[in-house]
């Protein structure tokens, strides 16, 4: 009994639990003789039910008489149950029920590891009985064996635990699985072990060998291969361009704590703006101090809108990886003046069959009402033949988001916020390699969000001083055209031949359609622009097609030539709504009587033409450069604004070459030196200018001074350095443009664009380390700054915040506490700035802030458990973004989440 006596509350009654299931002759006689009778019994009535309720308990049939059941009389029936060897008597009572049970499971008395040649043998001695063969998997370096029917009874304690035994084992532990069983874990140095069983004087021998790395796995952990940076597969260490890369494991760690992806690369990316805390717009999240063009399997989705809702456009689970190309490029064609984002999507599982499941909750912490948010995710992957698949969906129901003090904060609608969004993702996924040389590919994917309605506390605004933005909710609210909405579906075809006349090729063709009713609808009455009660709408589609061919002339040189192209349609119309109803409704009813139109539709068409030469002149130094043709026309019918003002509409045209040429020179075997110098190419967001037009604009071609599209040049140095387990980078950059765009707010509250050269520059810096087998602590750093000379003067004046936000820091700490289980620190710090504010360009300076979340991964089984708190220690803080824009509208001045934790589960069947 001694084995029994160590036990828990909750392993004895899980041992209950699993001898119900042995159908043994005891288990019958109290389970059926007391599972109507009789709630409870003391072992004196279980003993008098055992010797009366069973004619004969040493053979193996029951004839006793059934009792009747709730439902009715049961039939009777002749049960031969089964039953252990061991078990040569049935119990009758409980005590010596649980012993039995105790009994049948194989106890293990000892462990012990003996070194050899190879590797470690670890034995596993029992007092008697054989112990049944293991099951094992590799979970990341550790390999795990389950060993059923068992438990550990060592006279020391329930656990072994030895770290380092030998060379190549980091650690070997053998514990008491919870619900039954032993599992013996051992986990390697830098890659799994290797393990035989065997018997040997009836003990159970596990010869261990320590993981060998191959050539190819060690270069795949070392250097990724990145596809932005060039079109083509590069590895990043050949790259003259800073480049980050985030993994599927990656992502899904940051998940824990946020699901808005511009928070995630804020946290984790270098140069790229802070994260906002609430909404999923990134028109406040510069890269570079300039705007991110944001691809989906290279499919430009960023609009010349600029409303920002780029990465709002599919849900996490779809991603396979993100990669960011820090700094200007026309490789993509326009707008990626910044940088670009290429959100690459999930690839088909390489088995015949793959299903993943995932469940999750939010619960904030502080929130008082709706403070519950769930997920749920399916996917299904798999392949027959030359046929492969993915398919996944996903859904979220967002509650409320509150600050620190408990306030539910205010989020406009029309900022995509996650704020009490219920979201729903379908991913699809289908993919024909006809040969090792030819792909077909067909992806789809369609998004919808859809908000509750929810205004700003009227308290805000009557109470002195600046307050955060809370809100209320808008209870029996009555809109036509429906409560927010908006709706991406986005069509990919895409065929690639790996051997086409001694070329590569890649070819893709692709549709995207947007809708949004933005917001509840506005009381603008007494605004210039408006006077209406008003709801703004946006359609947006665009379609287009890309080709390419990587050319090889040299063993050590190739030509990237090819042509892209691109339509984008955009119109923002607006309902107006009847103010008789609005008031006598107390603001709850809203009956469209009218429509206007806010942006005119409009066609943006870009033709690129491109080619890019890459050369590696000897073993240590890499050469690139190319050229784009870009020819960018924009064309709009006459419209009336949206306050009566007849606009005569026409064509623009622009075109212009941009250039870029890098290097990259490998010092030594563990540092590399890059320099590169780099053009884009953008036309400022024509809608900005047509919704409220410049003093004496009446056509569409007098806005030529404002509608001129921008070059940025960029200058970077900079150095990465790999070592065993420490990986290191720092880039510092330049860029200028002699018409910058930059944003003021105009009439009725609209930002308008500002041409006028402009110059940024910043420093880059990260670090990670793999300080011993188990612990690991890293970080980024970033610091920008800029100007402008909006009376060119030549005195150029700082920046706002929107542009160039304060510094970032970052860093991380993550400890492997147990094999299978990963814990996680990580802290981001944001820096004031009060430069602009000191050149009178922003209304308040920055303030300083700090936010410390928390992860946990824990392996059980099959699946992982993730655990996040963000913000864990609930400090009150306010985004750079919020603290910027309420300079202009307290309605803008939303505090970030306070504590908030998260719970997901997600296994592989």
């Amino acid at each position: 009994m001694r084995c029994l006596e160590m036990m828990g509350e909750s392993q004895q009654l899980i041992l209950m639990a699993k001898a119900l299931m042995l159908g043994t002759a005891s288990f019958v006689s109290l389970g059926l003789g007391l599972g109507w009778a009789t709630p409870a019994l003391g072992n004196e009535e279980v003993e008098a039910l055992g010797s009366e309720g069973v004619e004969d308990l040493g053979s193996n049939e029951i004839a006793s008489p059934l009792p009747e059941s709730p439902a009715g009389r049961l039939r009777q029936h002749s049960i031969t149950p089964s039953r252990p060897a061991d078990l040569e008597q049935p119990a009758t009572t409980v005590v010596e029920w649980m012993a039995q049970i105790e009994a049948a499971q194989v106890q293990i008395t000892g462990v012990r590891l003996e070194p050899t040649e190879t590797g470690l043998s670890i034995v596993l001695e029992t007092a008697e009985g054989d112990l049944p063969t293991p099951t094992t998997q590799t979970v990341g370096n550790a390999l795990t064996a389950e060993i059923p029917n068992a438990v550990l009874a060592l006279p020391e304690g329930e656990m072994f635990e030895q770290f380092g035994p030998a060379e190549g084992i980091a650690l070997v532990n053998v514990m008491n699985i919870p619900d039954g069983g032993v599992r013996v874990s051992i986990t390697g140095t830098d890659t799994p072990p290797q393990a035989e069983v065997s018997t040997e004087a009836g003990n159970l021998v596990m010869s261990v060998v320590p993981g060998m790395a191959t050539a190819a796995d060690a270069d795949e952990d070392a250097i990724q291969v990145v596809v932005t940076a060039t079109r083509t597969e590069e590895e990043i260490t050949d790259v003259p361009r800073s480049v980050t890369v985030i993994t599927r494991e990656e992502l899904e760690q940051q998940l824990s704590v946020s699901r808005n992806l511009g928070d995630v690369l804020g946290r984790i990316v270098p140069g790229f703006g802070p994260p906002n805390g609430i909404g999923s717009s990134i028109s406040f999240q510069s890269l570079r101090g300039r705007d991110a063009s944001v691809l989906i399997d290279g499919v430009p989705i960023s609009e010349n809108v600029g409303l920002g809702r780029e990465l709002r456009s599919l849900d996490p689970a779809a991603i396979e990886r993100i990669e960011i190309v820090r700094g200007p490029t026309a490789l993509y064609g326009g707008e990626a003046t910044g940088g670009v984002i290429n959100i690459i999507t999930r690839q088909p599982s390489n088995e015949r069959l793959s299903l993943t499941s995932e469940v999750g909750g939010v619960l904030s912490l502080t929130g008082g009402e709706d403070k519950w948010s769930s997920l749920l995710r399916q996917t299904i992957s798999g392949r027959e033949g030359i046929f492969s698949y993915d398919f996944t969906a996903a859904a979220e129901f967002n509650g409320g988001i509150f600050d620190a003090n408990g306030d539910r904060v205010f989020v406009l609608a029309g900022d995509g916020s996650l704020s009490d969004a219920d979201t729903v993702n379908l991913f699809g996924k289908i993919r024909f390699d006809f040969d090792d040389n030819q792909r077909l590919q067909l992806t789809a994917n369609y998004f919808n969000d859809r908000r509750e309605a929810f205004s700003l506390d009227p308290a805000v605004a009557a109470t002195p001083g600046t307050q955060a933005a809370r809100a209320i909710r808008l209870d029996d609210i009555d809109i036509d055209g429906g409560l927010p909405e908006r709706n991406n579906t986005l069509l990919n075809l895409s065929y690639a031949h790996a051997d086409l006349l001694g070329s590569e090729l890649q070819a893709q063709a692709y549709y995207r359609y947007y809708d949004e009713n933005g917001a509840i609808p506005n009381d603008e009455r007494g605004n210039p622009l408006f006077d209406n009660i008003v709801r703004t709408q946006w359609n947006w589609e665009q379609w287009g097609g890309r080709l390419q061919l990587n050319t090889p002339l040299a063993e050590t040189l190739s030509l990237l030539w090819g042509a892209d192209f691109a339509q984008e349609r955009s119109e923002l119309p607006f309902d107006i709504f009847d103010p008789v109803v609005f008031d006598s409704s107390d603001g709850r009813t809203f009956r469209r009587i009218d429509t206007g139109t806010f942006v005119p539709p409009s066609v943006l068409d870009e033709l690129g033409l491109f080619t890019q030469l890459q050369w590696q002149p000897t073993e240590r130094w890499q050469l690139s450069g190319g050229v784009r043709y870009e020819n960018i026309s924009f064309s709009v019918d006459d419209y009336t604004t949206s306050n009566g003002q007849p606009i005569q509409g026409g064509n623009l045209n622009f075109d212009d070459f941009a250039f870029n040429v890098g290097t990259v020179f490998d010092a030594t075997d563990n540092i590399s030196l890059f320099a590169s110098l780099a053009q884009g190419f953008s036309v400022p967001a024509f809608g900005r200018v047509l919704q409220v037009p410049p003093t004496g604009f009446e056509q569409v071609t007098d806005a030529l001074d404002v509608t001129q599209p921008q070059k940025v040049t960029e200058y970077e140095i900079g150095v990465r350095g790999d070592w065993d387990g420490v990986q290191t980078s720092l880039a510092a950059f330049y860029n200028t443009s002699d018409l910058g765009t930059f944003f003021e707010r105009g009439v009725g509250g609209v930002f308008l664009p500002v041409r006028a050269p402009e110059r940024i520059y910043g420093v880059e810096a990260t670090v990670d380390t793999q300080v011993s087998e188990f612990w690991r602590l890293g970080g980024s750093f970033s610091w920008s700054e800029g100007e402008n000379d909006p009376l060119e003067d030549g005195n150029f004046v700082a920046l706002s915040s929107g542009t160039i936000q304060p510094f970032k820091l970052s860093a991380y700490v993550e400890n492997e506490t147990l094999p299978g289980w990963t814990n996680r620190l990580q802290v981001l710090w944001v820096g004031s700035r009060d430069r602009a504010f000191d050149a009178d360009v922003d209304f308040v300076p920055i303030d300083s802030y700090a936010v410390v979340d928390y992860i946990s991964s824990i392996t059980v089984g099959r699946g992982v458990i993730q655990i996040g708190i963000e913000n864990l220690l609930n400090t009150q803080y306010f985004p750079v973004a919020s603290q910027f824009l309420a300079g202009f509208d307290e309605q803008f001045n939303v505090a970030g989440r306070g504590r908030t934790v998260s719970l997901r589960y997600q296994v592989d069947w």
